[in-house]
């Protein structure tokens, strides 16, 4: 079966073109094709007329023009210039504002469709034509159809014969939300986000680092990302700190005067300031999630929250002060089974793991 990937739409809601608009730190078009890639499927993509399909050209994969005959006439377009140009006997659709498309659901409906011309599924008893399986049988009543100067895919379906599935039958194999978020407007690509900022934040490994100034959190975090960086891991760090930014700075007075985000571009990088207070630890590790795809994601700080989180002692105590030190901390964190271990550099009376300052790469 070949994945056609319709993105020959203007994007006027969105006010960009949703085909090439950042996802997950890539044009969105790419994420898609790339995901299809790993999942065995062969994708070309379906780019409108000749001249808008000239955007894509640095797509890896063929983008292929509406016929000059059927030039802008919508998605039913796409599809018939993508059929023309496969030889399977099948093709999955799906248009390029469906941001979770899933191959698992057009692999689970090219099983299902037999002779008929479209597997097709359904959510809350509406078809979802544009993440569908389609057989090149339907061909002629496509190619028919638009001679008339009908794009209504509504009608097209009429013309074939389709069997539908309700998502009783399909969400064992995917999630709803691969039919039901699509980005049409810029609140989509938000709602969309929080999507995927929840989902990374259920599967990315995340370990907090807590204890009293100087007892050398960032160094353990410092040494640790090193180490993990080194070994090919992709790191992400948050510092819960006092205060972000520094009265009376450019960046501080944009806030002041109601800037929703502040992004502050130097030599060596670039900083976003975002002017919400009292994030919790998870908030704040789901936006920064939104940022950049990790591994993990250790966490300096937070010591009232439900991460699991490694007690830090101070390096040059004696035993009795880092008994007493440790004492006073866990008086401060709520939950004391988020504590998965103690960095101590004494041996304590704890069934805790326990490791040494010296000992990073232990952790």
């Amino acid at each position: 079966m070949t994945v056609i990937l319709l993105a020959g739409g203007r994007s006027k809601r969105m006010g960009e073109d949703k085909a090439l608009m950042q996802w997950q730190g890539k044009p969105l078009l790419q994420v898609l094709v790339e995901r299809f890639w790993a999942a065995g499927f062969s994708v070309l993509v379906s780019g409108g007329s000749a001249d808008w399909s000239k955007r894509l050209t640095n797509m890896p994969v063929p983008v292929i023009p509406d016929l000059p005959a059927h030039e802008n006439f919508g998605p039913l377009a796409g599809i018939e210039a993508g059929i023309l140009n496969t030889r399977t006997k099948l093709v999955g659709v799906v248009a390029c504002d469906l941001p979770f498309a899933d191959p698992k659901l057009l692999s689970w409906l090219s099983e299902k469709i037999g002779d008929a011309d479209a597997a097709i599924p359904t959510f809350d008893g509406e078809p979802q034509p544009l993440h569908a399986v389609y057989a090149r049988t339907c061909l002629p009543k496509l190619s028919e159809q638009l001679e008339s100067d009908d794009k209504s895919v509504k009608e097209f379906l009429k013309r074939l014969k389709v069997l539908y599935f309700p998502e009783g039958e399909w969400m064992h194999v995917a999630d709803a939300k691969c039919l039901t978020v699509h980005l049409n407007e810029p609140a989509d690509l938000a709602k969309a986000s929080e999507i995927t900022g929840e989902a990374q934040l259920m599967s990315v490994p995340v370990l907090a680092f807590v204890g009293f100034s100087g007892s050398g959190k960032t160094k353990v975090i410092e040494g640790l990302t090193k180490i993990l960086t080194e070994k090919g891991y992709k790191v992400g760090v948050i510092k819960h700190h006092g205060h972000i930014d520094e009265e009376g700075k450019d960046t501080w007075r944009f806030q002041q005067v109601g800037a929703e985000i502040v992004g502050l571009v130097a030599e060596s990088g670039m900083a976003i300031f975002l002017p919400e207070r009292n994030l919790t630890a998870k908030s704040a590790i789901e936006r920064l999630l939104r940022q950049r795809s990790v591994d993990l994601v250790l966490v300096e700080g937070f010591k009232s929250s439900e991460l699991p989180k490694l007690v830090v002692l101070h390096p040059k105590g004696s035993e009795a002060e880092t008994k007493r030190e440790l004492d006073e901390l866990l008086a401060q964190i709520p939950d004391k089974n988020t504590i998965s271990g103690v960095i101590s550099p004494v041996k304590l009376t704890t069934d805790l793991p326990q490791f040494h300052h010296s000992e990073i790469d232990k952790i």
